[in-house]
């Protein structure tokens, strides 16, 4: 299948706060698969529905051969979508419903991490505010947090226990339910991995599908006391890539990268975040399964970075996609 012969369907929005960082997304995508030569129909998710061009349509009168999903938060992130898209046959970017929903919901997704045996930050989740000895003995910092949400919204740092109520109030603007987590101290990175049965790094085709590591990027905020929305968004940040850790570190988080990526069986372009603290020890503090891609995110970057087309990329996972979805179907 040539590339002009493939129809791209961009979904965008959505209907929570990452509203518009999803356009921004679909945007970029938009323009790689332009650029690799492919027919794309931008769509935008609302609460009434899909639209075309401000014309309300249905997703499978479009005729599309793909559908890159850019829609953050819910219902994009969370396995709506992806459940939605596998019902009306239409192959996609993103990872199956039961890995979307597990990775969005960070207390579930910790916990099943932790039993795995991989490092994350000692966290509860809660429905309501729970009493404040609960925490007399934990390390502060402690980082209050929806537990279904992205882009930093509703998520405090506190230093003392009196700070919590406020914070819970925040976070519950967002989800009904709550995790609290230790905060690790060190520096933050994000490492970007992608699955293709091809290797970008030497330009070769592999014998099957495997996960590879794109670059690791250092989050530098410059006026908070982590990524928030602001940081990520509104340039108070500095995105060092590749980051300035030492060359072990910097593998180790590959490797860990790529083997939870395959772990829990996730697809497309998916970013996970570490702490690297004072041990040298990254800590997963996150999985991201459909990161920003708006020309302020991260992935863009990892891609610049490495000399790497985003058209490329986009375009060979299409087409991978489709030929998986084509497998799957004929069985």
């Amino acid at each position: 299948m040539e590339h002009a012969e493939i129809t791209v369907a961009i979904l965008a929005g959505g209907y929570s706060s990452e509203y518009n960082i999803s356009l921004a997304s679909g945007r970029t995508a938009e323009a790689a698969f332009i650029e690799a030569g492919m027919k794309v129909i931008f769509v935008e998710l609302r609460k009434e529905g899909f639209y075309v061009n401000e014309e309300k349509v249905k997703l499978t009168d479009l005729e599309v051969d793909y559908v890159f999903n850019s829609i953050h938060g819910t219902p994009g992130e969370d396995g709506h979508i992806s459940g939605m898209l596998e019902v009306f046959g239409l192959p996609h970017s993103t990872c199956s419903t039961f890995e979307s929903a597990l990775t969005f919901n960070k207390a579930k997704c910790n916990a099943f991490l932790r039993d795995m045996g991989y490092r994350v930050p000692k966290g509860a989740s809660f429905t309501e505010i729970p009493e404040l000895d609960h925490f007399k003995s934990w390390n502060f910092p402690l980082f209050v947090k929806p537990n279904r949400s992205g882009s930093s919204f509703g998520v405090s740092r506190i230093e003392r226990l009196e700070e919590l109520p406020a914070a819970f109030a925040e976070a519950l603007k967002e989800d009904h339910e709550i995790v609290v987590e230790e905060g690790v101290i060190g520096t933050e990175v994000g490492c970007g991995v992608v699955s293709l049965a091809y290797d970008l790094e030497h330009n070769t085709k592999l014998d099957r599908t495997r996960a590879q590591a794109i670059a690791i990027t250092e989050i530098v905020p410059t006026e908070s006391a982590f990524f928030d929305y602001q940081a990520k968004y509104d340039g108070k940040s500095q995105e060092i890539t590749p980051a300035r850790i030492a060359p072990e570190v910097s593998k180790e988080i590959e490797n860990l990268s790529t083997a939870i990526y395959e772990r829990l069986e996730l697809r497309g372009i998916v970013r996970l975040d570490f702490i690297v603290n004072k041990d040298n020890e990254p800590v997963l503090i996150e999985i991201n399964s459909i990161p920003g891609m708006s020309p302020a995110s991260i992935i863009p970057q990892q891609v610049r970075y490495r000399n790497w087309s985003l058209s490329n990329i986009l375009a060979l996972g299409a087409k991978e996609h489709i030929a998986a979805h084509k497998t799957r179907k004929n069985r």
